[in-house]
């Protein structure tokens, strides 16, 4: 049946055209998003020489997160696939991001088969009522709402939202990023009551400023560990 309906109704690559099956990325496509090595496990980023798992930047200033998980490198086709889902509303980019940041975390060994170590909630990084008015979706929401079906985790959509409208990181430096979203956002302590462990899920990780003030909101309410879950992990500026 699958065959004729591949026949009658075929798929296409999102990325070179060619036939896909019933994927949205042709094999070659998929095996050529980059992926990340070896990586600290604080920032994502490469590691040198470090044997610790983290980087001599973390080892000396640790951020307020407990981990990072990126699915992938933000490089060419995936800053191509992001753009698309994020200001173009392709949902069918959106699932294939969401596909690599699952096997991610399936591979990571942070699925709801591990209770003890799997997050008690899978949380997106909110967007401002007026610009979610805007652009009529989440793309953080999108991928967690994947995330939460894949692994049996709940998502909770209402434990941070943003309180203030930022202006777009975009073009900042990283000082000017945390100036950006110092304030903009508040937990919930009522809805964070017995949490421990959240999964923060975001599409880019750039220099982490937004990511950083969630995650301190999330402790300033009691939530003991957060794990950041990024689709793709970017070069600082």
């Amino acid at each position: 049946m699958q065959s004729a309906l591949d026949w009658l109704l075929p798929r296409y690559c999102l990325m070179c055209g060619g036939r896909s099956g019933e994927e949205n990325l042709c094999r070659p496509c998929q095996e050529d998003l980059p992926r990340p090595g070896r990586v600290c496990r604080l920032c994502a980023l490469a590691l040198e020489g470090e044997n610790c798992g983290c980087c001599g930047r973390c080892l000396v200033q640790p951020p307020p997160w407990n981990r990072v998980l990126a699915a992938l490198e933000y490089a060419f086709p995936v800053d191509v696939l992001v753009q698309r889902f994020k200001y173009s509303r392709s949902l069918a980019c959106g699932e294939v991001l969401g596909q690599a940041m699952g096997r991610a975390v399936e591979e990571a060994g942070s699925t709801s088969a591990d209770r003890a170590l799997a997050p008690n909630r899978i949380v997106p990084v909110p967007l401002h009522r007026l610009r979610l008015a805007t652009r009529s979706f989440n793309q953080s929401g999108v991928v967690a709402t994947y995330l939460s079906r894949r692994t049996g985790i709940p998502v909770d959509y209402r434990l941070v939202s943003r309180v203030r409208r930022t202006h777009a990181q975009s073009g900042l430096d990283a000082t000017a990023r945390r100036r950006n979203t110092r304030g903009a956002f508040h937990a919930n302590a009522q809805r964070a009551h017995g949490i421990r462990h959240v999964a923060l899920v975001d599409d880019v990780m750039t220099t982490g400023a937004t990511l950083e003030a969630c995650t301190r909101e999330l402790k300033r309410v009691g939530i003991e560990q957060v794990s950041l879950w990024v689709v793709a992990r970017a070069p600082p500026p």
